[in-house]
């Protein structure tokens, strides 16, 4: 996948596993660029861009999620809990003899709540037949994330969730480094490099460290790429 700015010299490759970092040392420039992002615009935006798979290019509000503030992570965006729970739903639905146990405690604790209306002089039922999708979402069952955790633990239990959704976008993330020492860093790199998700910082300060897992690329005040 290619992400291609009007504006650079050369297309920002964005590999599965692989960290693209873009540090942008302009701050006009830097500006210009997240919101250009954040606005899903792409051709149209301040610093036009386009998306590209191949020779396909792809709708930019498809192919990119812009994580803006990383203190502050997307856990309830659209589509990513709904995937979770139809593979969970599949997966039940394929284990016969998990299901069967689980049909059998849903119908007995129905029995006993329906023995809570004997003394009721209208008859009451329930209204509904045992749906294991919907049971989840009425138990409030979600990813487990705590403000209480490490910045570092959130990011890399955000990655996981993006995982487990199938969710084929790039992560795009403002300033994350900012959050990181270099070995939480390096950490995050390793999570990328495994989970083979495709990854893009935008940096408004340059690195002179370098990371496995990460390619970089370079603006300076002067608008001189390296």
């Amino acid at each position: 996948m290619r992400l291609v700015f009007a504006g650079l010299d050369r297309p920002l490759e964005l590999e599965p596993g692989n960290c693209t970092t873009l540090e942008v040392e302009n701050q006009a420039l830097f500006v210009r660029l997240v919101r250009s992002l954040v606005s899903g615009e792409g051709r149209y935006a301040d610093e036009p861009y386009s998306v590209w798979d191949g020779d396909e290019e792809l709708k930019p509000r498809d192919a990119l999620l812009v994580i803006d503030n990383p203190l502050q992570l997307p856990w309830d965006e659209r589509g990513f809990m709904g995937s979770v729970l139809k593979r969970i739903e599949r997966e039940y639905l394929e284990d016969e003899d998990l299901r069967r146990a689980v049909e059998g405690l849903q119908s007995a604790m129905a029995s006993q709540l329906a023995a809570l209306g004997m003394g009721l002089n209208a008859d009451f039922s329930f209204g509904q037949e045992w749906d294991f999708r919907r049971y989840l979402k009425f138990m409030g069952f979600g990813v487990s994330y705590q403000e209480s955790k490490s910045f570092l633990d959130n990011q890399l239990n955000f990655l996981s969730l993006a995982l487990d959704s199938g969710d084929k976008r790039v992560l795009v993330f403002v300033n994350l480094k900012t959050f990181l020492s270099e070995n939480d860093f390096r950490m995050f790199l390793d999570q990328v490099f495994f989970q083979k998700s495709r990854v893009l910082l935008l940096e408004n300060k340059l690195d002179s460290n370098s990371y496995e897992h990460e390619s970089k690329r370079c603006i300076d005040l002067h608008f001189i790429e390296s």
